[in-house]
């Protein structure tokens, strides 16, 4: 297998989940710390304007959205879980959970932030607010939805085993686990609330064992140089039950299904799957990379 690179910060929680099944697959993989506010001058030219965090590199190859580099990373390195679908709905249920609790972080928390990181974050994550005030009025709706669901995954624990799906670890454990991991260090009553939820708590402690796999330090000018010497894994295919009707080489945009603000992508498709879509993108400092979007989330349509 080519070598994995995560572009991520530490304090990202769906870079925390990538990290933790790094280390349920016992991956090493190669670390490029990035910022976590725009601009990211080493981050946009492989991802051609895509600014979350965190993404996957493989040579040319750059991977968005965590719900994506899971899927990648179980093609590269198949687990012997049998549940792959449930594992993925999981991962989805726990993507859709992510927006309130970050809704509550930054709300709360509005005061403390710096200027700049609070008003990147209102765009990103409190856009339908037309202040700060107003979110904040809306934190006792946010907090119960989240106390609701995560007495599911309390159930849960309690009749199963160890971990969430079966006796061992999977991908599922580290999604819900990147939520708690947030909610504990990011949320101003954090560990109070999830005393609520002990069963969780023990769980909790399981997956922290797990690790985060074998990193090594990587500067984003290295990452850089191996998009541009390495060539596109991916051959090109298309989904032709696709409903879009799209074909190789259309030029398209692709931008996540919010108003937020942020930039569409743009390319020629070199690879359609029917859960993810490959644009070709060319930069001056990376040449010619493949950028994967999931679909599932985002909004595609030819130019």
């Amino acid at each position: 297998m080519a070598e994995l690179i995560l572009h991520h910060y530490t304090a990202s929680p769906l870079s925390e989940k990538v990290r933790v099944i790094l280390g349920l697959k016992n991956l090493s993989w190669r670390s490029v710390e990035i910022p976590n506010l725009p601009p990211k001058p080493d981050v946009m030219p492989l991802t051609g304007g895509y600014r979350r965090t965190p993404i996957m590199q493989i040579g040319a190859d750059v991977f968005c959205d965590s719900q994506l580099i899971l899927s990648e990373l179980e093609r590269q390195k198949p687990s012997k879980s049998n549940n792959m679908g449930l594992i993925q709905m999981v991962n989805r249920w726990c993507d859709t959970l992510f927006h309130p609790v970050v809704k509550i972080a930054v709300a709360a928390s509005a005061t403390e932030l710096p200027q700049e990181f609070l008003e990147d974050r209102q765009k990103l994550f409190l856009h339908e607010y037309s202040d700060i005030e107003s979110a904040k009025a809306r934190i006792p709706h946010y907090t119960a939805q989240i106390r609701a669901q995560l007495g599911w995954a309390e159930t849960s624990l309690k009749e199963q085993n160890e971990f969430l799906i079966s006796s061992s670890a999977s991908m599922a454990d580290a999604s819900l686990f990147a939520l708690i991991w947030f909610i504990r260090r990011r949320w101003k009553n954090g560990v109070e609330f999830l005393e609520e939820f002990p069963n969780i708590c023990r769980w909790e402690e399981s997956v922290k064992k797990i690790g985060h796999g074998v990193p090594t330090d990587m500067t984003s000018q290295e990452a850089l140089d191996v998009a541009k010497n390495t060539e596109i894994i991916f051959d090109t295919h298309i989904d032709t039950n696709d409903v879009h009707n799209l074909s190789i080489g259309d030029h398209v945009s692709i931008i996540a299904d919010a108003r937020t603000g942020e930039e569409k992508v743009q390319g020629r498709i070199h690879t359609m799957e029917p859960n993810r879509i490959g644009l070709l993108h060319t930069n001056d400092r990376v040449g010619t990379v493949c950028i994967h979007f999931p679909k599932i989330g985002y909004v595609f349509e030819r130019i």
